[in-house]
This record gives structure tokens, C-alpha cells and sequence, in this order.
């Protein structure tokens, strides 16, 4: 029988704006996914609404406010966490629309941008996202 790896339940989203998505880019050294593009995602808070735990966290460490559209699937992934340590990631995917406010980009992250629906196939998207995008019809 397999070891049993730990789980961490995340939640990701997209957050649209018009026909652009916000997303964020690691630095060269970043793990487990060096310089890639990615969604926003947060750590899942027991007892707390995931659309509402989302917002929260988008709303502090960006600054900006977003209106949570819909849930949408999960996913899940093994990797390397930042611990060092395999563990089973678990994805609670939403979607949210941008509604107001002045970004900030946090510690941590090379960029921070909206970026056009259609430019999408030309970047470095880590697997979570792809796998997201694809159910959303982003990307083929």
C-alpha cells in the first residue's frame, strides 16, 4: 500500500476584467514552477465560504475588490511543496470579475498583470492554471 501523502486544499480562481485575466509571474528561483505565469490562489479556510475567502485574500494583497462569479470544478496535483515535502494538492476552482480598486504587486512576484484572453497560448502557464483554463475555455 502507498504512504499516504499529506493534502493542502487550495482555492484558485481566474479574475476577469473585460477579455483579460489577472495573473501573476514567479521570479527565475521561484519553486516548485520557476517563471511561469499563473492564477491567484489561497490557502482553503475551514468553517469559511471559499468565494468569500478568495476575495479576502485578492482584496489584501492586492488591493483590489473582486465579486465572486461562480464555482467552478477541482482538481488535484502531487508536487513538492515549499516545505520540501510531497504532498497532494487539491484546487477548489471559482471565478471572479475585477470590480474596483488600484493594484499592488506583493512580495514575492515578479509581475502582476491582466493579460488578454487571447495572448494566453503564448505564455508559460503552470499546469493547475492550464488544466483551469481549459474547463473554462480559455485555452484548447
Amino acid at each position: 500500500m502507498p504512504a499516504t501523502l499529506p493534502n493542502k486544499i487550495l482555492i484558485i480562481g481566474t479574475i476577469r476584467k473585460d477579455e483579460s485575466i489577472l495573473l501573476r509571474k514567479k521570479f527565475a528561483n521561484s519553486e516548485p514552477y520557476k517563471e511561469t505565469w499563473y492564477s491567484f490562489g489561497c490557502e482553503f479556510v475551514s468553517g469559511e465560504d471559499p468565494a468569500d475567502t478568495f476575495s479576502k485574500y485578492i482584496n489584501d494583497s492586492l488591493g483590489i475588490a473582486i465579486l465572486s462569479k461562480k464555482h467552478l470544478s477541482w482538481d488535484t496535483e502531487i508536487k513538492t511543496d515549499h516545505d520540501g515535502l510531497a504532498k497532494q494538492f487539491v484546487y477548489l476552482e471559482l471565478e471572479a470579475n475585477y470590480v474596483s480598486g488600484e493594484m499592488q504587486i506583493p512580495d514575492g512576484l515578479e509581475k502582476v498583470e491582466f493579460v488578454a484572453i487571447d495572448d494566453l497560448p503564448d505564455l508559460d502557464i503552470v499546469p493547475p492554471s492550464v488544466k483551469m483554463f481549459r474547463r473554462i475555455g480559455y485555452l484548447e
